[in-house]
């Protein structure tokens, strides 16, 4: 019966226990309250983070960004900070897991008109939290630094002064269940008041409204006040637009967006509200649909920032727009500028230019100067019909000039890019047109001037900005046609009612020329760490009664600065194509001709124009050789593929009977020999079936040529040397070389035969001794033909089978030299085996150096590094050219385009579809 009643007594007083431990546990946790209510209701932004630390280690450990960023001083003190603050937390686990497990709220607040200052909001999960963060921080505080406490209401507000940190202040203070930390004293009060008041922002409904789109699983939540950031932007900026930015205080309400950090990008995406019974600008979208922005296909890719607008329904936005600025009582000064063109000229801009609009208008800078920001700007608008808008145009400057008693054609003048392209250039004489349409965004820039681009019309302030423009998209070098920016618009969506883009290596000018004095010094101590952020840009448009905002910043460690151009023409694909310079015969001026990769032909003007494009079906084998076939002076392109020889002339068209179908396929391209210079020419190829075939210039093979096969297959080109009277072909197979007779006879018997180096040609050489020919064994051995069949040899050391070998006098002493490439390295021996120069690159070289002659004394080689898509011109000491190396991914020409011979230029392709010319001097 004892043994029972003590039972019952235990399980009682267990349950009792029970029940009591839960109570008091209970008592222990402090009741939730919400960390946004004490937030001050003047935040300019609120984050919201989850995983703190956790977060924070990633970022300082892994992200490219965080990593660059901590070249600007003030980051790289943030930086410090954290690690300080991390290294404390982890020495804490208790603190570690409350950061971890609790969402961390940081609010940014203007203060004293002059800077901006943080507040931090930690949930405690009970009140062991607030005692194990009093008693971390007391112990390991340094020394010499104490912690100070005063009474503020009914809490204590704690303060820490660090004597290591020039005086650094970090005050911090416990209330209903939060921890508030800030530098500031007063920002701790100010929260600490805020969570007393009934008023706070989860009675806004702005903030109510978009915290419900906020994303569960990013890496923070970003909520910005619009009503207060312009106030803290004008911070940042230079007293001309400090005022202006201030008080655009009417954009909208809120904003949320959701932030991702990636390695190397960083997006935001979310909702802004913009309240319609307010006088905000952004409900001039609402009634918007987004469109898509086509504006880059003409945009030059020299772009460094643009905005562009998409309007949809252009009277619902002159509706929208106007009662916008009724409400900011600037209607007034609205209706004066449409007045005052009514009355003069009895021109109604209004109606004028929203008839033309077709849903695009943006402004653009291309190559920013420092003098002058907008000496390259440009406004641009799509137009719905290009001939009526033209016509359109001309009506108004006929009133105009009839009114002010001057000629139309005063106004109207003749862009002329070359003798075939030809653009209208209009003077535009009314001013401020876009501002008083669109809004400040667009002061600074002056339509004086306005010219079509396909289907858009383009204002700028100078002809030589439009000549500029107009030449960039006749190269089709626009961004549409740019790469990187293809890449970069991933991430961006394909319609909006406003896209701001900007290339952060082009833009730094731009950027600075806005900022205030502190700023703009800290920006030119690190615009090489700027300009390795590739571009940042904004889309905003209209998404269920809201705004959906996108921004997106990318990063590019390896960025390099853009060689200079003289212009650059887009292709329809990339070239693997020695670019080949030719005559023009009527303006005695070279030309570029070209193959890209899907066998496309181009013939392009001094100018970067494509004159002509063809499709062929077979890639190129042979030299680009130009011929006269009809005798008279004109000159056609004569080429061979795998199975034809081809014939065109300068306008694009096959000459009769060609192209020619060869008997067999081609080992090696088409040779063209003039044996007397009367423009009888022979063309020789061989073929698979081991013949050489001979034909003249009608297509006809030649009678007399009987040539028997050859051992082995002849994949090198053959070659025309004439000595004293006697003409010799020679070629070679693996194991043979063969000198013929015009007949295809053998005409010298070598008497030591070899195997010739399969990369190289055999060259000439004449002079004082005897005639010979020259030219390696797959050994790199040089071996010297005689006439008389006699072979010698001079072993300057072993190369490799895939070696390149060429016979030029590099250092001008008038005695050719050997000129050696094998693997990564560039070797110039004279003939007597003595090294003039040796050069070594850092990656294999796969394709045979190219030498240039300049000057009697000034001669150079070029090589192409594909591996590093670069191009060397190396110097005759064995030094690197001046500006070099350059960009570019084909073999290069040097070479005079126009006739003045003032500079030489360099023509070669690239890896994204552009034929480059650079200026060499």
């Amino acid at each position: 019966m004892f043994k029972k009643i003590s039972i019952i007594v235990l399980f009682i007083v267990t349950l009792f226990s029970i029940i009591f431990g839960i109570k008091y546990i209970r008592n222990q946790r402090y009741p939730g309250f919400e960390l946004i209510k004490a937030v001050p209701i003047d935040a300019v932004f609120v984050t919201e983070i989850n995983g703190t630390i956790g977060k924070l280690g990633l970022l300082q450990k892994e992200n490219e960004i965080w990593n660059e960023l901590k070249q600007f001083s003030l980051f790289n003190q943030f930086d410090s900070d954290i690690t300080l603050f991390t290294a404390w937390v982890i020495k804490n686990p208790q603190v570690s897991n409350l950061l971890n497990q609790n969402k961390v709220l940081i609010s940014a607040h203007k203060i004293n008109n002059s800077s901006i200052d943080f507040i931090y909001y930690l949930n405690l999960n009970n009140v062991r939290d607030k005692k194990q963060i009093i008693e971390s921080v007391t112990q390991q505080i340094p020394v010499g630094e104490k912690i100070t406490q005063r009474k503020f209401g009914n809490t204590i507000i704690y303060s820490i002064v660090s004597n290591t940190q020039k005086g650094k202040k970090i005050h911090f203070s416990f209330y209903k269940g939060i921890v508030i930390a800030s530098a500031s004293e007063k920002m701790i009060e100010n929260a600490i008041n805020q969570s007393d008041t009934s008023e706070s922002l989860m009675n806004d409904a702005g903030y109510l409204r978009v915290s419900k789109t906020a994303g569960k699983n990013v890496d923070a939540a970003l909520y910005l006040n619009l009503k207060h950031m312009p106030e803290a932007i004008s911070l940042l900026v230079n007293k001309e637009y400090k005022k202006q930015i201030a008080n655009f205080t009417n954009l909208g309400n809120w904003a949320e967006l959701d932030l991702s950090i990636k390695k190397d990008a960083v997006l935001l995406n979310g909702f802004t509200f913009s309240n319609e019974a307010l006088n905000n600008y952004l409900n001039i979208f609402l009634k918007q649909d987004a469109i898509i922005h086509q504006m880059n296909e003409i945009l030059p890719s020299n772009t460094s920032v643009f905005a562009s607008f998409g309007i949809s329904n252009n009277n619902q936005y002159l509706i929208s727009y106007k009662k916008y600025l009724e409400k900011s009582k600037k209607l007034n000064s609205y209706q004066f500028e449409i007045d005052k063109y009514i009355n003069q000229y009895s021109i109604n801009l209004e109606k004028e230019f929203f008839s033309m609009i077709d849903q695009e208008v943006g402004i653009v800078f291309t190559e920013i100067e420092d003098s002058n920001p907008y000496e390259n700007s440009y406004i641009v608008m799509r137009v719905k019909a290009k001939s009526l808008v033209q016509n359109s145009i001309e009506t108004m400057l006929a009133r105009i000039a009839d009114t002010d008693h001057i000629k139309k054609s005063n106004y109207i003048q003749n862009l002329r890019i070359d003798k075939e392209t030809e653009y209208t250039i209009y003077s535009f004489p009314v001013k401020n047109i876009f501002e008083t349409f669109f809004g400040s965004i667009f002061s600074g820039v002056e339509n004086k001037y306005c010219t079509f681009v396909d289907n858009y019309l383009v204002f700028s302030d100078s002809k030589n900005a439009l000549t500029k423009f107009v030449h960039a998209n006749i190269l089709k070098k626009t961004l549409d046609n740019d790469p990187k920016f293809g890449q970069f618009t991933d991430y961006l969506s394909s319609k909006s009612n406003f896209y701001f883009y900007a290339n952060m290596y082009r833009s730094p000018i731009f950027i600075s020329n806005y900022l205030n004095d502190s700023l703009k010094s800290g920006l030119k101590e690190n615009i090489e760490s700027i300009k390795k952020f590739q571009a940042f840009a904004i889309q905003f448009s209209k998404s269920n009664n809201m705004i959906y905002n996108n921004l997106f910043l990318k990063y590019i460690p390896e960025s390099k600065a853009e060689a200079i151009t003289v212009w650059e023409t887009h292709l329809d694909t990339i070239i693997d194509f020695k670019p080949c310079l030719v005559t023009n015969h009527y303006s005695k001026e070279n030309e570029v001709f070209v193959q890209d990769i899907s066998n496309k032909i181009y013939l392009i003007n001094k100018v970067g124009r494509v004159l002509w494009r063809i499709q062929l079906n077979e890639k190129i084998n042979s030299p680009i050789y130009q011929v006269d076939y009809y005798k008279n002076g004109k000159l056609q392109l004569l080429f061979s593929t795998e199975s034809q020889i081809h014939l065109i002339d300068r306008n694009g068209n096959y000459v009769d009977r060609f192209p020619v179908k060869l008997q067999s396929k081609a080992t090696a391209g088409v040779s063209v020999f003039d044996y007397e210079k009367t423009r009888e020419y022979r063309l020789f190829i061989p073929c698979s079936n081991k013949n050489i075939y001979a034909y003249d210039l009608q297509g006809n093979l030649v009678n007399g040529w009987d040539f028997e096969q050859s051992d082995n297959l002849i994949k090198t080109p053959l070659e025309h040397f004439k000595v004293n009277t006697n003409d010799y072909i020679v070629g070679a197979d693996k194991f043979r070389v063969y000198i013929l007779n015009r007949r295809g006879e053998e005409r010298i018997r070598i008497k030591n035969q070899f195997m010739k180096s399969k990369n190289n040609k055999i060259f000439l050489e004449t002079g004082n001794n005897k005639a010979r020919m020259v030219t390696t064994d797959t050994s790199g051995t040089v071996k010297m033909i005689y006439f008389d069949g006699k072979v010698e040899e001079k072993l300057i050391r072993k190369f490799s089978a895939n070696h390149y070998f060429d016979f030029q006098d590099i250092d001008a002493d008038g005695i050719k030299d050997y000129i050696f490439l094998d693997n990564k390295s560039l070797e110039i021996y004279n003939q007597q085996g003595t090294s003039i120069y040796n050069y070594t690159f850092e990656e294999q070289i796969t394709d045979t150096p190219l030498f240039y002659y300049f000057s009697y004394d000034d001669r150079k080689i070029g090589v192409l590094s594909r591996k590093t898509n670069e191009l060397f011109l190396i110097n005759n000491d064995g030094t690197i050219y001046r500006g070099f190396p350059l960009n570019g991914s084909t073999p290069f020409t040097i070479g005079f385009l126009g006739n003045s011979g003032s500079q030489f230029n360099l023509i070669v392709g690239s890896r994204s579809n552009f034929l480059y010319n650079y200026s060499v001097n």
